[in-house]
């Protein structure tokens, strides 16, 4: 098997993976023909690798799910309604009534959903749907199913608000502090004043990371040690 090497850019919110070309293109006609045409050239991979990437990351939620037992499940279909995500209840439950109470801004949560996990907002709801500003350009008249049974939380609070509480621990809350004065203080151009807030600012997430070290602390033992 020939080995091949991959490589990627991140552009935007994308990731573009490239693929080493290591077959010289000799084409008089051609682009890249010429001058470095003896080196390998980075390209589109030519051949499709099934499952070939694994993305590993911190997400930050935008949004808390305040009563995990404010859940729906008789949620079994979709389809689109002018390139929208349409939801169908079978059960023909009316969602604009209690419990759900969903109406045009609502938000809710999917999850054991497929690729529609995650947070949406809600267009319309009724009896038996729920219209969302999800973009979705499948089917219009043949409902699909879902692969799993999933589950609609709907007492969903969304980070959009000064009162909102961020998620963060105490030394993070406090390093946001500390940079919130360092710009104010650049932007009076109060430039000692806005070096100590940002000597603070990095203080503090110094102390956060180093919370999130694991393992034993070991302290040394000899001159080097602490005393």
């Amino acid at each position: 098997m020939a080995v091949k090497q991959y490589g990627y850019y991140v552009k935007g919110n994308k990731v573009a993976i490239v693929e080493k070309d290591t077959q010289f293109d000799n084409d008089t006609s051609s682009r890249d023909f010429g001058p470095g045409s003896e080196r390998a050239q980075w390209k589109s991979p030519k051949s499709t690798v099934a499952n070939g990437l694994e993305f590993e990351y911190v997400y930050s939620p935008e949004y808390f799910i305040d009563e995990t037992d404010k859940v729906d499940t008789q949620i079994d279909t979709y389809l689109s309604l002018d390139g929208l995500l349409k939801l169908i209840d079978a059960a023909s439950d009316n969602y604009s009534q209690a419990p759900q109470s969903l109406s045009d801004g609502s938000f809710i949560v999917l999850k054991n959903a497929g690729k529609f996990n995650g947070l949406h907002k809600v267009k319309d709801a009724g009896i038996g749907y729920i219209t969302l500003y999800t973009k979705f350009s499948g089917s219009a008249t043949v409902a699909k199913a879902f692969d799993q049974n999933p589950s609609l939380y709907y007492n969903v609070d969304i980070l959009n608000d000064e009162d909102d509480t961020i998620p963060v621990s105490n030394y993070l809350s406090k390093a946001i502090v500390y940079y919130v004065k360092g710009r104010i203080a650049e932007d009076v151009m109060n430039l000692e004043a806005k070096e100590y807030f940002m000597k603070q600012f990095r203080k503090m997430l110094e102390k956060h990371n180093n919370t999130r070290v694991g393992g034993l602390r070991i302290t040394a033992v000899g001159s080097h040690g602490i005393l």
